[in-house]
């Protein structure tokens, strides 16, 4: 008996983990009513202050904050509401991209854009509801394949960001040498930024490798931008030397440093080649060709990096692009979906759009395993890209040249069951032609809004 139970355990586990998406964010509240039936949670363990499945992780029951190094995966003591103004700034800002807003409206949401103190609220806000928000992308259920219950999809909460006063995730602090030896203030600037690398480097994997032992997919709705980095150059530079540093070498050092950081993250992820790591593309209008977006702009057969769109109709004004460094786009405007306090909120970016792509690679894993159908995260990443919309205006803008469109990826994985890959690929685009999505742009996804005007 407790043999039978233990391989029923393990079939269970297997299942499980096909079928579940870890969010790399700032903390999942998992009480919310749209996510409590979706939520990851690992039965070996208990909460009695051992590590039960000797994984390293004390009582990691719902996952595990890397931020405080304990299992409380969401901050429930924080005071941070959904206010007024800050609600009224998010719906006007949807309207806005919708292209639904009004003379007024536009006049109101400049000044919103204006108020510094709301400024300040909002960061606060999007540092407390951001991974709630990505999880109810990722966990949604609207419109399963027909394989599919709603409880086959789980969600795992991995607190990935947020500002930390010790362990790994305390970032390092530049302080300027006091030395007049020019050698060494360059020697002591070189020092930092090994150290910074080493740091996000060190976090980064520590985050990815608990994920991939909890989850097929893991999304990761984050990034550092070359802009981002390139600033604090700038800035450390001036801190120590008292004068500017020159753009071209401000953005040479970037480049070198970020094209180091993109190698070593690479060696890092080419460990977990059964699992798919689907990375946000970044909000800053950029080719990430040429201005490298972390970690998004790796590049191996595991990895997704997602710009986003406009429903099914172009890329979004803010998006990232690349012809070599952005793989696909998926819907990231005006998306409503869960916040923590039982609520809900309409906002833009491409970190919305990875967990749609991430919503339906899970799907498409857990509908592979119900059908009996051993696929390989290769081949679920050349179905998602070879299925999408493509668009004229996207093909020097990713490698697969448009949009994903779910109903050809689960078609495309029902077919798999009588043909070979490329066939069943093929079969998909002709069940589900382009003039179709459209009519079914909704289907999958039950998070897209269309606003009143008034």
């Amino acid at each position: 008996m407790k043999l039978f139970t233990l391989i029923l355990l393990s079939a269970l586990s297997i299942n499980s983990f096909s079928s579940t998406v870890a969010i790399l964010d700032n903390g999942v509240d998992y009480t919310h009513k749209d996510l409590t039936q979706n939520i990851y949670r690992n039965h070996v363990e208990k909460k009695n202050g051992k590590d039960d499945d000797q994984n390293g992780y004390i009582d990691d029951i719902l996952g595990w904050n890397f931020v405080k190094m304990n299992n409380e995966v969401f901050d429930f003591t924080r005071e941070i509401y959904l206010t007024e103004d800050i609600e009224r700034y998010y719906f006007l800002r949807a309207k806005k991209s919708l292209g639904t807003i009004s003379e007024v409206e536009t006049d109101e949401y400049d000044e919103l854009r204006k108020d510094s103190d709301l400024k300040k609220r909002r960061s606060d806000f999007v540092s407390w509801m951001h991974g709630t928000h990505v999880a109810g992308i990722a966990a949604n259920t609207e419109m399963l394949p027909k394989e599919l219950h709603p409880n086959d999809i789980e969600v795992i909460s991995i607190t990935y960001l947020g500002s930390a006063e010790y362990g790994p995730a305390l970032a390092p602090s530049f302080e300027r040498t006091s030395s007049s030896n020019i050698k060494e203030q360059k020697r002591h600037i070189k020092n930092y930024w090994n150290s910074f690398l080493a740091w996000q480097l060190n976090k980064f994997k520590l985050g990815v490798d608990y994920a991939s032992s909890k989850a097929s997919v893991v999304n990761g709705s984050f990034g550092q931008s070359f802009e981002g980095i390139q600033d604090r150059m700038k800035s450390y530079y001036k801190k120590q030397f008292h004068h500017e540093m020159s753009e071209s070498d401000s953005f040479d050092e970037t480049k070198k440093f970020m094209n180091k950081l993109i190698r070593e993250t690479t060696n890092i992820l080419k460990n977990y080649p059964d699992t798919l790591f689907v990375f946000s593309a970044g909000n800053k209008k950029n080719d990430s060709d040429k201005y490298i977006h972390f970690p998004s702009a790796v590049r191996l057969n595991n990895i997704l990096s997602v710009g986003a769109s406009f429903d099914y109709k172009e890329m979004a004004y803010f998006s990232n692009y690349g012809k070599k460094t952005v793989d696909i786009f998926a819907p990231g405007m005006a998306i409503r979906s869960t916040i923590p306090r039982q609520d809900y909120l309409r906002t833009n970016g491409t970190s919305q759009a990875a967990p749609f792509v991430s919503n339906v690679a899970v799907k498409a894993l857990a509908q592979a395993n119900l059908l009996g159908i051993k696929i390989t995260i290769n081949q679920l990443k050349k179905i998602i890209l070879e299925t999408s919309l493509k668009k004229d205006d996207l093909k020097l803008k990713s490698v697969s040249e448009g949009i994903i469109f779910p109903e050809r990826v689960y078609q495309a994985i029902r077919y798999l069951k009588k043909y070979s890959i490329n066939k069943a690929i093929n079969k998909s685009l002709k069940k589900y032609p382009t003039k179709e999505i459209t009519a079914n742009k909704h289907s999958d996804h039950a998070l897209l809004i269309e606003l009143p005007t008034n």
